[in-house]
């Protein structure tokens, strides 16, 4: 019986392998309270302006390797960017971006994965973040990026692992591990970094 993308091992291996930092991650201070009635519009504010900078260093680093390595996988319409700006000029705020190189190039199909794993993960958490924000006091609180890809979530999400499962090789499946484990690393040390930056919002 062929595997769906959901059991394949190159799956089984990136989420045992990330178990721990996307913890670790999930409980960060800037982004715990998104889940917790007690958020503030300020808090709100800040976690965007940090993830702002997460997925501009990432993205950067996704296009620069699929424009030189072209493959089946349209980045495009998974950029986050236009829905973080949206949801920060709603606020009030401009975005920072601080200068930091922590984030994997990748230079591998493998290492990609590694990438896209991570992000792709995320936006499916942010599906849940948005249905709590919803629930909140907070009014016309701008959730489109947390909102994704809407009703497109599991079909994108099937297609990247794929995507993942057919152009990742089983030489290259440790790379990718790596490499996710890498991407939360820095995600936390971007935020970490954020958090004491003088000039933030």
């Amino acid at each position: 019986m062929t595997s769906t993308p959901s059991s394949s091992e190159l799956h089984r291996r990136l989420r045992q392998a990330t178990r721990l930092p996307h913890h670790a991650l999930d409980h960060h201070p800037l982004l715990a309270p998104l889940v917790r009635t007690g958020l503030s519009l300020d808090g709100y504010g800040a976690a965007l302006e940090a993830l702002h900078g997460v997925h501009t260093y990432a993205e950067k680093g996704i296009l620069a390797f699929l424009g030189k390595h072209p493959l089946p996988f349209d980045y495009s319409p998974r950029r986050q960017i236009p829905a973080l700006e949206s949801d920060l000029a709603a606020l009030g705020r401009t975005p920072i971006r601080l200068a930091v190189d922590f984030f994997p190039v990748p230079q591998s199909v493998g290492a990609l994965v590694g990438v896209l794993y991570t992000l792709e993960g995320s936006e499916r958490g942010g599906q849940v973040i948005a249905r709590i924000l919803q629930e909140l006091p907070l009014v016309n609180l701008p959730t489109a990026f947390f909102s994704g890809y809407g009703s497109l979530s599991h079909q994108r999400w099937d297609e990247f692992l794929e995507f993942a499962e057919a152009h990742c090789p089983a030489d290259e499946q440790e790379i990718a591990c790596a490499t996710a484990i890498s991407m939360f690393a820095a995600i936390q040390r971007y935020l970490d970094a954020y958090q004491s930056h003088p000039g933030k919002s």
